[in-house]
């Protein structure tokens, strides 16, 4: 394993001290038993990131159409020098913080042209009861999207009371078996040559190529990203994968076909 190996930790919660920090804490002692990393925290609640006006530029034209100017490009900055990634999240109304879903929405282009592939992630909630599943499957969909291979999910409770050493046991037996994975992930990333590619990935990178050629007129920063490439990276595309998922792309374009552009009205 490299020496230092760096994981950024972005926070969502509002609370610079709350179950979240106290969790991300506990998550950075766990995976420094397993090997030599080192950890930064990002609480969005500090940085300058104004609300998206949902203009759209930063999926049609791209990323540096965006009106904002403020901490979104050093975030992002952070993210592609780290090694990995944990997105930190308390369960509010069974979903991430108004913080952690305007930074999603920020960098909702990146669904579209993925920048991080090759990259690991984890996922982390807390929540008083009810509401984790959703959270980190809604979380792990995004990062996934993004790019990153999402390699541990955890939720801990944090109920307004003291915990009962059972529910510490269980915490903490969650906690173990994710960061387990997350630093598997991590140390298996860098004997890896070209990764192989499934069907399911491959198909959502044919999906996006064939459909930014067809609105190129509309999405021409998607058209520009996706031209001439064979898969989001230097990857292992097996022959079974592009045959199965060629007959699959014309189910889906079939039943996909009143999606495109239509003919434009006289003005």
């Amino acid at each position: 394993m490299c020496e230092n190996m760096k994981i950024l930790t972005i926070i969502g919660s509002p609370r610079k001290k709350g179950n979240s920090y106290q969790a991300a804490c506990k998550l950075e002692q766990e995976m420094k038993t397993r090997g030599d990393y080192e950890f930064e925290y990002l609480f969005l609640k500090d940085t300058d990131l104004q609300e998206c006006r949902g203009c759209f530029n930063c999926i049609s034209r791209g990323i540096e159409f965006c009106p904002l100017k403020d901490d979104r490009q050093m975030i992002q900055e952070k993210m592609h020098q780290a090694d990995g990634l944990v997105m930190v999240s308390p369960v509010y109304v069974m979903t991430v913080t108004a913080l952690m879903k305007n930074f999603i929405d920020r960098v909702a282009y990146l669904c579209h042209r993925p920048e991080y592939h090759g990259k690991k992630a984890m996922v982390l909630c807390t929540t008083g009861g009810i509401g984790a599943k959703e959270t980190l499957e809604y979380m792990e969909l995004i990062t996934e999207a993004w790019g990153y291979k999402v390699a541990g999910k955890c939720s801990l409770t944090t109920a307004p009371w003291p915990a009962t050493e059972g529910l510490e046991k269980k915490n903490s037996k969650s906690l173990q078996k994710s960061v387990q994975k997350f630093d598997q992930s991590l140390k298996y990333m860098e004997q890896e040559g070209s990764p192989n590619v499934s069907i399911k990935e491959y198909m959502g990178f044919r999906i996006f190529q064939t459909i930014s050629r067809d609105v190129k007129e509309y999405m021409p920063a998607d058209y520009q990203f996706y031209q001439g490439k064979k898969y989001y990276q230097p990857a292992k595309v097996g022959f079974l994968t592009k045959a199965v998922t060629g007959i699959m792309l014309r189910v889906i374009f079939f039943m996909m076909r009143d999606m495109g552009p239509g003919e434009k009205k006289d003005q």
